[in-house]
């Protein structure tokens, strides 16, 4: 099993990469709505995790060739059964953070099997905070190879958080509206001032 082709993955994903972007930052809003200042860094990832995985899912259900896997508590969004990705917080050199299971440490090995997963091409499709965890700063795509970050690229149109679409702009995107352009791909250890605190949990 090789690892996941760059090319491949972008062209698969670009159709739905707006319902992806979406998806997050209404996760975000609701968080900021939600007002929950007392709870700590690892419950705010559960939160947006869980809201941005509800709207991909209500985003990508009718689309042609997605096909969606809740597996171990976990969702896994599969595109014409070739390529799996799922939603992750990322620090800021793209890295994860899991508690290492023998499914965890699957994901991110292309030589070892996935049950129930039959894509044999894995990424994740992170979100991370800027410095100051009071916004987001990136949407991204991230190809793993065991401990090592194979590449990564942004889907959105820069990196500023300005190209973000409107937190009070609720309505969700359709299949049929224009491809994101992607960003450039990036180097592994590159700083974007996101923030690097280390959640821990599996969101």
């Amino acid at each position: 099993m090789a690892n996941a082709d760059f090319e491949a993955v972008q062209t698969a994903l670009a159709p739905v990469a707006p319902i992806l972007i979406r998806s997050y930052v209404r996760a975000w809003a609701d968080w900021q709505k939600a007002g929950y200042q007392h709870w700590r860094a690892r419950g705010r990832a559960n939160f947006v995790w869980e809201q941005a995985v509800h709207y991909a899912v209500l985003g990508l259900t009718d689309v042609p060739g997605v096909t969606i896997k809740l597996h171990n508590e976990s969702y896994h969004f599969l595109i014409n059964d070739t390529i799996s990705f799922r939603l992750k917080k990322a620090d800021s050199e793209g890295y994860t953070r899991n508690y290492p299971t023998t499914e965890a440490l699957a994901f991110h090995d292309p030589q070892m099997p996935l049950t129930g997963v039959p894509a044999a091409q894995r990424v994740e499709v992170t979100y991370s905070l800027n410095r100051m965890q009071t916004d987001l700063s990136d949407i991204a795509v991230v190809s793993r190879e065991g401990d090592a970050i194979s590449w990564t690229y942004s889907l959105l149109l820069s990196e500023s958080v300005v190209s973000l679409p409107s937190s009070s702009d609720t309505a969700m995107p359709s299949a049929s509206e224009p491809k994101g352009r992607s960003g450039l791909v990036r180097r592994r250890g590159l700083d974007h001032k996101t923030d690097d605190t280390g959640e821990a949990g599996g969101q």
